[in-house]
């Protein structure tokens, strides 16, 4: 834990050489770092300890954006993220960054958060309570708060919808994965990445329009 605590100090700094899983890398440096990722995944520490230095920053961004930044359930997310990333990382194939495939299962870490702390809220509050707190939730009517009210909304609707759908639209629309970057990190077709963020778009339209007609 106390490994993790300074990895989530180490991602916050955000030093110039960290890898943003957003931005092209070179062929040999994403074969380094997989070279790298092959050796962590076999155990050995001091590479271990180097990987999630360099994907901590990727894998912090990644949840702040999904859950929030002001979220208090941003630390506990990134913490199972990285440690999740680590236990999976036998089965990395190496077809992208690692940053790339960190920064999907901190997508996936962030939604679990999301989707408890839902459920949780659903639990405690009553009818009127959960009336009054949509009111509230509801931006003024301008540029700013059109924008703000709409950020919500995707993140709401990234845990109502189904897990593949949601994966793919939190990496391209919030994280602004491209397609390929997202095919890549995921091991899907690129064809059923489409078809996903597709119907992932046609839910947040719906959503869009029953909550702000």
């Amino acid at each position: 834990m106390t490994a993790l605590v300074s990895l989530l100090a180490l991602a916050r700094a955000e030093p110039h050489d960290a890898v943003d899983a957003r931005v092209s890398t070179s062929d040999l440096e994403t074969e380094r770092a997989c070279h790298l990722a092959a050796r962590a995944a076999t155990g050995e520490q001091a590479a271990t300890r180097q990987l999630l230095t360099l994907v901590a920053p990727a894998v912090l961004r990644s949840v702040r954006l999904v859950l929030g930044s002001k979220s208090p359930e941003v630390e506990d997310a990134t913490q199972q993220a990285l440690m999740a990333f680590v236990e999976a990382l036998p089965s990395f194939r190496g077809e992208c960054h690692p940053s790339g495939f960190a920064s999907r299962i901190a997508v996936h870490a962030a939604l679990t958060c999301r989707r408890r702390a839902g459920r949780l809220r659903v639990v405690a509050l009553g009818t009127e309570d959960l009336t009054e707190a949509t009111e509230r939730r509801r931006a003024p009517h301008d540029d700013a708060g059109t924008a703000a009210y709409q950020r919500r909304c995707v993140r709401d609707l990234l845990a109502r919808l189904p897990p593949d759908q949601a994966e793919v639209m939190a990496m391209h629309v919030v994280l602004g994965h491209s397609l390929l970057e997202v095919a890549q990190a995921t091991s899907i077709p690129l064809n059923t990445v489409k078809s996903r963020l597709r119907l992932a778009k046609q839910a947040l339209r719906r959503h869009l329009d029953a909550e702000w007609p």
